[in-house]
């Protein structure tokens, strides 16, 4: 049983919840709180998650690299170990079948969740790698394992994280379990409600097969307003479970319909992940294209060539099918013609489109120009373009 897929899941987060917080005003409460949480954790992953133990050597791999080459080989270049710890999931992606006797070794380390538990893993290995104390295996488990967050994030960063994790029974008040119980309430409506209320009684009316111009619309946008309601929902009920377990899982969406620009439009749509684009991904590709003797007289090209392999790579961790890598390739084409747009138009000291017309007309203007842009991008996404 996946999160938040069925209400024996709601069940068993309940009485996880009631668990918790017996343990906070009892005598219990000697139990250090990252234990509990983690005892949890394994309860549920063994008894109602899809293949335990794939996931358990799965996060076993990865501390043992994670060991390996930050406190065995102590290597200076972070690229190895990344590599690494990206391996399984590359295998996953691209397709690639080993066996192993007795059982094939992709369809071992294939489970759900297992593209953002790859996240978090190089997260937490780029971020301590400077941190000569050694991360206990208890808090790398619980940060990579937190239920709420498991399936499809938001992707938290483990310092934050952690420092939720040693507050432990202090960050769990009255306040914050009724923010986090109206968090989940919403996610449940957006979810079982919302996004199921669009899938029947507009996207099941669009055949995804016909070409016509009208089909393929309905498609399009009913596909973006399901998207945007059924993983919204995910997230709300995430960071609402979270903060009733004493967690303040970060933000995930904020009113992306309205977003003005391909940057904005990342600020409010899966804002988690492109946080953790540009942090892992883009200012990687930007420093190493700024060491370069070519690049260096171009700020706008490091910039642009950056921002689209960025956007591409974001296509390949999707899957290599040729819907995932054409949408990211758009979301890259997007950004980087914004980036020029901004990039002249600050050189030129004006605005080189919409000059000096009125900022409410600019602001209503771009948000309809987005809207649209992202719905079609995601539409590629979706696979239900019948043209790709």
């Amino acid at each position: 049983m996946l999160p938040f897929s069925a209400i024996y899941f709601f069940i068993i987060l309940a009485v996880f919840i009631g668990i918790v917080y017996v343990f906070r005003i009892s005598a219990l409460k000697k139990i250090r709180f990252s234990h509990l949480l983690l005892s949890l954790s394994a309860l549920y992953l063994i008894f109602y998650f899809p293949k335990p133990w794939h996931i358990a050597a799965f996060v076993a791999y990865a501390y043992g690299v994670h060991l390996l080459f930050i406190h065995i080989l102590k290597l200076k270049h972070k690229l190895p170990g990344v590599i690494m710890l990206l391996l399984p999931l590359i295998f996953i992606k691209a397709g690639i079948k080993i066996s192993v006797y007795p059982f094939r070794l992709s369809d071992f380390i294939s489970f759900a969740g297992v593209s953002y538990i790859s996240f978090r893993i190089i997260s937490v290995f780029v971020d301590t790698r400077a941190d000569s104390k050694i991360i206990s295996p208890v808090n790398y488990i619980n940060y990579l394992l937190f239920i709420p967050t498991l399936l499809i994030g938001p992707i938290d960063r483990y310092s934050r994280f952690n420092a939720d994790s040693e507050s432990g029974y202090r960050n769990l008040t009255q306040q914050r379990f009724l923010e986090g119980w109206k968090l989940l309430v919403l996610g449940v409506a957006y979810k079982f409600i919302g996004a199921a209320a669009i899938d029947r009684f507009w996207l099941q009316m669009f055949d995804p097969a016909l070409k016509d111009v009208s089909t393929m619309a309905g498609n399009m946008y009913g596909y973006y307003f399901y998207l945007f309601f059924d993983f919204a929902g995910y997230s709300s009920m995430a960071i609402g479970a979270g903060k009733m377990l004493g967690f303040d899982v970060p933000v995930n969406f904020n009113k992306p319909f309205i977003a003005v620009n391909p940057q904005d439009f990342w600020r409010r749509f899966h804002k988690t992940l492109g946080d953790w684009l540009r942090d892992y991904f883009f200012m990687p590709f930007y420093q190493y294209f700024s060491r370069k003797k070519t690049f260096k007289k171009y700020p706008l090209m490091r910039q642009n060539i950056s921002l689209f392999l960025t956007f591409v790579l974001m296509g390949c961790w999707n899957g290599f099918e040729k819907h995932y890598l054409l949408s990211g390739a758009i979301f890259g084409l997007y950004s980087v013609t914004h980036n020029t747009y901004v990039y002249y138009s600050k050189k030129k000291n004006r605005d080189l489109i919409f000059g000096q017309m009125h900022p409410q007309l600019i602001k209503f203007i771009s948000v309809f120009v987005m809207f649209n842009l992202a719905a079609f991008a995601i539409y590629i996404f979706s696979g239900r373009c019948p043209l790709i």
